[in-house]
């Protein structure tokens, strides 16, 4: 009788693995390997990797957030110092062409109380009188002071000659000066104490 085992080529249970030439366990069924798994140390590294970078990318991503901010400040900042700037030139402005139309409105009463009196006023309380707007008489800038008029004066005299003047230089270094000729200027201090002498030169 043939045996059955070998008719069948029926082998007995196997003792290695066929795939790895390793040892079976009881029964002869392969275990799986296990797969390949990185060291811990290795892990550890790759964590404190990847921190140090996400800690360098908020760095950057911070100073140029940072950097961005400081420069929009910074262009605020100099925007408001130059509409202040601004501002106050406009200012500074207006008060000059407001103190050149006093000179301009004192020019017309000068000559309306010449017209009426065959003279120009003997002196700036009469001018005051006449005209009966004492604001006229002051310049308006924040620290203007009242105007100098200069009496006995007389049409025909030199058109050059100052009829009303201010003091003090409080339009840029300038002081307004309103001529016998009904001209408007706008003169360095030493320029006005220049005409003003030769004003007084000429009425001696």
């Amino acid at each position: 009788m043939v045996n059955s085992k070998k008719e069948f080529g029926f082998r007995g249970p196997q003792t290695r693995n066929s795939a790895f030439g390793e040892p079976l366990p009881q029964g002869g069924v392969p275990l799986e390997q296990p797969a390949h798994r990185k060291p811990l140390l290795a892990k550890r590294g790759d964590l404190r990797g990847g921190t140090l970078v996400n800690i360098v990318a908020a760095l950057i991503f911070f100073g140029l957030l940072g950097l961005g901010l400081w420069w929009v400040i910074k262009s605020l900042g100099e925007a408001g110092q130059q509409y202040s700037e601004v501002l106050i030139d406009t200012q500074s402005r207006a008060a000059t062409v407001k103190c050149q139309m006093n000179l301009r409105a004192l020019w017309q009463n000068i000559q309306t109380y010449a017209i009426s009196n065959e003279s120009f006023p003997p002196s700036m309380q009469a001018l005051v009188k006449w005209s009966g707007n004492t604001q006229l008489f002051q310049c308006p800038a924040a620290d203007g002071q009242k105007y100098v008029y200069i009496p006995g004066q007389r049409e025909g005299m030199s058109g050059e000659n100052v009829l009303v003047y201010e003091r003090q230089p409080v339009h840029d270094g300038h002081c307004s000066v309103l001529r016998l000729s009904g001209q408007i200027e706008l003169l360095r201090p030493e320029q006005v104490q220049a005409a003003v002498a030769r004003t007084l030169k000429s009425l001696q």
